[in-house]
This record gives C-alpha cells, structure tokens and sequence, in this order.
C-alpha cells in the first residue's frame, strides 16, 4: 500500500516540474499511474483474499475467463458495424445504433456513455454463456 501511495505523490509532484501527460507517456504520468496502479491491486487484495468478499466479482471472472475472446471478437464486431450502412444516406451501422437508440433521447454525452456500456454488458451476456457452459477460449 505504501508503494502505491509513494507512487501517486510522486507523480503529483514531479508533475508540476514535468507535465502529467498521458498521450506523450510521460514519466510523471507513469509514476502516478504506477502507483494508482498498485493501490487499486491492493484494495481489491484486502476486499477479496483478507475479507473473502469475492461474490461481487463474478462478472470479473467472466470476463476474465475469456479475456482474449471477448478482446478479439469485440473489436472484430465494432469493425462489422463501422462496414455496414443502413439507411438512404449509407449510415455506418454503428453510428445509427449509437444516435437513433441512445443519442436520440440521452443526449451526445449520456448517450455515447449508454452506448458504451450496452455494448459491455452485452459481451458480459455473450461470454457468461461460454463460462456457463464451460467454454473457455486459450491460446
């Protein structure tokens, strides 16, 4: 915990003399989040080997099980969409999913965030069918 802990401050710190920067991978960004990092590991540590509070976590392990699948198969499916076009105007599938179910009544910013995270929970069902029957993907 205290690495993480080093490691946030240190990031913040260095930060005001080199800039946090994600895009460019700067190394105060690395150390912050290097050290979110390791705090993160060690929370869910103390919650799920100290506390033996592991039922929450099913959906982890689902996705986990076939993390390389769902990585694959997911961007495959959101190429799919970007290559159809619907419509009279030839509308990527994918846009017309993301403006006309969500965006039309949530707004461009709630609606990109439901688009989002229909498009997780929808891979969360496909890949608890697998796990359900025992399926699992390995390379």
């Amino acid at each position: 915990m205290g690495a993480g802990v080093l490691g946030v401050a240190a990031g913040v710190a260095w930060g005001f003399v080199f800039p946090i920067n994600k895009a460019l991978w700067t190394s105060s960004y690395v150390l912050f989040t290097a050290g979110a990092g390791a705090l993160c590991l060690g929370a869910f540590y103390w919650v799920m080997e100290v506390r033996a509070s592991t039922r929450w976590a099913t959906p982890f392990v689902v996705y986990g099980m076939n993390a390389i699948a769902v990585f694959v198969a997911s961007g495959l499916l959101a190429r799919i969409l970007g290559l159809i076009h619907v419509g009279p105007d030839g509308t990527p599938l994918r846009a017309w999913l993301y403006q006309v179910p969500f965006a039309s009544w949530a707004g461009p910013l709630n609606g990109s965030l439901l688009f989002a995270l229909s498009y997780v929970v929808f891979w969360l069902a496909v890949m608890w069918l697998l796990y359900l029957r025992r399926i699992f993907i390995k390379i």
